[in-house]
């Protein structure tokens, strides 16, 4: 196993601000190196701050084809993404991307991508629960509207089965029911 990375060694804000400085891409390396020795940071060499600088271009790359995958999916699926079993695909289809760039992440990877990745999965499971909620308001009111009409149905064959027998009955309130009396 190779030796710890000399970035991996700094204080945790020096890394932080070594990352925030590679991802923004203002500085070339060898201003980065300047810099840092500017506030007292030694021991770290230009080949360090290119690996690192390297992981965050391929991670940004990652996200970047993750985003466009899941734009994709938005635009395929439409409006009626956020509703019925095609929001929950797409969620399970979004969940599935972060989950591979977990997977596949390296040890020393930008905590604000973690941070990224932790708001996109709340941001799912907050969708999953919209869902699961809107679908179950709608099952309720088609519930309430069903037992409504019912209950009309039962109480206008009611007062036009006078004399009638309760197959008689039963057939008037199953024609009101559907709209045919």
């Amino acid at each position: 196993m190779g030796r710890k990375s000399t970035l991996r060694r700094l204080p945790p804000e020096i890394q932080t601000e070594i990352n925030r400085i590679l991802s923004e891409g203002r500085l070339t390396l060898d201003e980065l190196l300047e810099h840092l020795r500017g506030i007292g940071v030694e021991g770290v060499s230009r080949s360090a701050l290119g690996r690192q600088k390297q992981k965050i271009d391929k991670m940004a790359a990652r996200l970047r084809q993750s985003r466009e995958m899941a734009e994709a999916l938005v635009r395929e699926v439409g409006p009626s993404a956020a509703e019925g079993e095609q929001g929950r695909l797409l969620v399970q289809a979004l969940r599935g991307l972060v989950m591979d760039h977990l997977a596949n992440l390296e040890e020393d990877a930008d905590p604000k991508s973690f941070m990224a990745i932790a708001r996109a999965l709340k941001d799912m499971a907050q969708a999953n629960r919209l869902d699961q909620d809107f679908e179950a308001r709608v099952r309720e009111r088609i519930q309430r509207e069903a037992e409504k009409k019912l209950d009309d149905a039962t109480a206008r064959a009611a007062a036009e089965s006078a004399g009638l027998t309760p197959e008689q009955a039963l057939e008037r309130v199953r024609a009101i029911y559907r709209g045919e009396a």
